[in-house]
């Protein structure tokens, strides 16, 4: 057996996360759940459920990191990785789910996890080949996992030689027909037929009228397969858009492993993996002519049971050589660290020389959570090659040096301290100006002294791991790179999290979608030399003078969140003095970047009456409305009408 030949890595920590997105709710993951903890228990191996978020379901408090698992499959698309460990997204569905579910949000998520797992659908591995072809934080599928089982679990038998059928029966809940239905009702009145699926769904009875439907069958992992292995004999029918992506659920699998004779639809996966092992009909004929061919099958069947068994053997020979999750987590397992290595060599090659990075940690005002974050993220980078800087408002310093001291003292990695008056104070001590964001990094860039990068973290930002390594590879890549940029997870209270931020545009004030600070890593010998005349005047886009006129280099990885219940810094500042500061100083600056997201096609105008006869204007031009359309899908109503209100507002 597979599981008695497999020896967990010396590197490897023997425990994987899995997200379960909708925990209160009964779904089809939960069935792929079971069978993942099952594998990973027969290879010794500990599988546990998490949040999207990265929180444990059993302990809501304790987050997933690389310190506690090797690395966490996420199964959907909806949302995007929000945890600080590897992640690997399955590519299991259809490529019209995209479509359905709004393209270009959802397709991202997938980018935002660190690798794929293909489960051999050549469209779906293409879908992400294409959006990564040009990056180098990513690869294309290596691993496979399919909507499987650990094992085989019964050996082969026709069992009642009754053709089992589960689903949902969609079509009693949209009232409309299609072929699968009406095959079933010609089988429903034979005795042949056995339903299994839920007896309610959204309220309807989806299987009422049927005389063959059975009962419902709990989404445990292995009670399906003991249902199908007595009938004896599967229908495996695939949605159109699963033939489309030659993509195959779970059912042939399960059919398989359940030791059943498995009549399946032209999905040409089945046919181009499991060939004459299985029987086939064609679902684009006439219910007539289906319902012929099924008939004929279980003749066949009846009249030759051994040649059937033989099917079957063949089968699950072919299913166990490649297609159980035993061998999937194996080779996952035994090829991890070899991944890794290959990734960080594409990201950071070893022929380029490394980039030192001044990482400037804010803290304008002294907060023993952003201090610990603060030094969280210093502490899990991978990247080794950075001066950590905290900078600390000067009369905080005095107020709080016994508790930042310590804290300092306790890091892991030595963290230089800078003090710097955040607030000035007048004549009168209890009159205090909060000083210019811009003039505190421009007293901050004059303190560097060799590091070739610069970088500032705001005190709502924490950073991931790989951060750091994701931003100086851009850097260390192309010497002609001289501003890089990541993607953010926007954390808003407790609201969930759907897509990732990327966007950039220094040219206007978004505070739900703010472009952030620790984003951006800055090559230090490209700062514009006359930045004084603009930086030290800016407060609430200061990063844009250090832009310049470069061009922004934007990195897949979302490898930083931002807390945008925090502003910062706190809004005291004049949106538009500003854009005439940087539309002066560095128009380039304000070029609106959107990423690897869809491309909306925006000018900025320096002329703030010129930017509101172009925003009204542009409600008359169709490509504009495409736009809006695209930006309502990925950042929903509410937020939308927030940004016109903002902009009319200028």
């Amino acid at each position: 057996m597979i599981e008695k030949l497999f020896e967990l890595p010396v590197d490897s920590i023997g425990r994987f996360a899995i997200v379960k997105l909708w925990p209160d709710i009964k779904t089809a993951e939960d069935e792929c759940i079971a069978r993942l903890k099952m594998a990973a228990s027969a290879l010794n191996i500990e599988c546990i459920e998490i949040h999207a978020d990265g929180s444990f379901l059993s302990d809501p408090k304790v987050k997933v990191s690389k310190s506690n698992v090797d690395f966490v499959i996420h199964l959907h698309y909806d949302t995007p990785k929000r945890y600080d460990a590897f992640s690997f997204v399955a590519l299991w569905n259809p490529l019209k789910f995209y479509h359905e579910w709004g393209y270009a949000r959802t397709s991202r998520n997938l980018t935002s996890h660190d690798d794929f797992i293909s489960c051999s659908s050549q469209a779906a591995d293409d879908h992400v080949a294409r959006m990564i072809r040009t990056s180098a934080t990513h690869l294309p599928a290596n691993f496979h996992l399919y909507h499987s089982t650990p094992d085989v679990i019964h050996p082969p038998s026709i069992g009642e030689g009754k053709l089992f059928y589960a689903g949902i029966n969609w079509e009693a809940i949209n009232g409309g027909k299609s072929r699968h239905q009406e095959v079933l009702k010609r089988f429903d009145k034979t005795g042949l037929l056995r339903i299994y699926g839920p007896t309610v769904f959204q309220g309807v009875k989806v299987w009422a009228g049927y005389d063959s439907y059975i009962k419902e069958v709990p989404f445990d992992g292995i009670s399906m397969i003991h249902e199908i292995s007595k009938a004896g004999i599967a229908l495996v029918l695939s949605s159109q858009a699963h033939k489309e992506s030659e993509l195959m659920s779970n059912r042939l699998f399960e059919s398989i492993a359940a030791g059943a004779l498995v009549i399946c639809d032209e999905n040409p996966f089945a046919k181009n993996f499991f060939g004459e092992s299985l029987l086939y009909i064609d679902s684009r004929c006439s219910v007539e002519q289906i319902f012929l061919d099924i008939t004929c099958h279980l003749q066949w069947v009846q009249s030759y049971p051994d040649l059937a068994l033989e099917k079957i053997a063949k089968a699950q020979g072919i299913f166990r050589d490649r297609f159980t999750l035993i061998r999937n987590l194996g080779d996952l397992y035994g090829g991890l660290s070899q991944r890794k290595q290959q990734l960080r060599d594409c990201q950071n090659p070893s022929s380029a020389p490394w980039i030192q990075v001044r990482l400037n940690l804010l803290m304008p005002q002294y907060s023993a959570k952003v201090l610990r974050a603060h030094l969280e993220s210093v502490c899990v980078q991978e990247y080794p090659y950075f001066s950590p800087v905290l900078v600390v408002d000067s009369l905080d310093f005095v107020k709080y040096r016994s508790e930042i001291m310590a804290a300092l003292a306790s890091s892991k990695v030595a963290i230089e301290l800078v003090e710097i008056d955040f607030v000035k104070s007048g004549i009168r001590p209890d009159i205090r100006l909060r000083t210019r964001l811009g003039a505190i990094i421009q007293n901050l860039l004059k303190t560097n002294t060799s590091a070739d990068a610069f970088m500032v973290v705001a005190p709502n930002e924490t950073l991931f791991s790989n951060h750091l390594a994701v931003l100086c590879g851009a850097l260390q890549r192309d010497p002609g790179v001289n501003c890089a940029a990541t993607a953010a997870v926007l954390i808003d209270g407790d609201t969930p999290v759907h897509a990732v931020h990327e966007l950039i545009d220094f040219g206007h004030v978004n505070h739900s979608g703010p472009c952030g600070y620790g984003r951006f890593i800055f090559r230090l010998a490209a700062i514009p030399r006359d930045i004084d005349i603009a930086l030290p005047y800016l407060d609430g886009r200061p990063l844009a003078a250090l832009v310049g006129n470069s061009a922004i280099d934007q990195q897949m990885s979302a490898s930083i969140t931002i807390n945008v219940q925090i502003d910062f810094p706190e809004r005291t500042y004049n949106d538009e003095a500003e854009t005439e500061i940087i539309f002066h100083y560095a128009p380039g600056a304000c070029k609106i970047l959107v990423g690897f997201g869809p491309r909306l096609q925006t000018a900025h105008t320096g002329s703030v009456a010129a930017a509101k006869l172009k925003l009204v204007s542009n409600f008359f031009k169709r490509r504009w409305v495409r736009a809006q359309i695209e930006a309502l899908r990925k950042q929903g109503f509410k937020a939308r009408i927030q940004v016109a209100k903002r902009k009319l507002a200028l």
